[in-house]
């Protein structure tokens, strides 16, 4: 399941995964497991009358969060991409305060999102001001929401098999 907060201009998608590394393939600790964050432009149109459900659309990601582990409570994997390519992410980026309170980090980046929207297709400053103010408002709800997933993906693994992707098959 994957969740989403849609702003104007800006999207937050959060989602339980569980996949195999493909650099780790064959290795027993390939599998890893948590949630994933991405920051999403949204394009939208509304068109037809007052009632009628506007079309939205969510771009490739520009920024993508993983907190990930390799065994339940393990905290060993979490990282983020500042960077990403038409939704290809860039370099994981280590930083020592992840897994020290997940929580606290994503809700500092949370708080200040503008600071992670530098990639290509993101709107200009002035565009998203609005949509900024409203995720550091959000900013609570969501971490909410990774704090009870990571609950849920830190009990003890089911077995599972995996698509030709690395992908959890549920």
């Amino acid at each position: 399941m994957e969740t989403a907060w849609i702003f104007r201009t800006l999207a937050v998608t959060a989602a339980e995964i569980d996949f195999l590394d493909p650099a780790l393939r064959g290795d027993p600790a390939a599998r890893e497991r948590g949630v994933r964050l991405e920051l999403r432009p949204v394009d939208g149109s509304p068109v037809g009358s007052i009632y009628a459900s506007p079309t939205v659309t969510l771009r490739p990601a520009v920024c993508r969060i993983d907190l990930l582990e390799s065994a339940p409570g393990a905290a060993d994997r979490m990282h983020w991409h500042p960077v990403m390519d038409r939704g290809e992410p860039g370099d994981r980026v280590f930083d020592p305060a992840i897994p020290a309170d997940p929580p606290a980090w994503l809700a500092a980046r949370l708080r200040n999102v503008d600071e992670l929207l530098t990639g290509d297709g993101v709107l200009d400053a002035e565009a998203r001001k609005d949509d900024v103010d409203a995720v550091a408002r959000a900013s609570a709800d969501i971490v909410a929401w990774v704090e009870a997933a990571l609950a849920r993906v830190r009990r003890p693994w089911p077995e599972a098999s995996h698509d030709a992707r690395g992908m959890a098959q549920t």
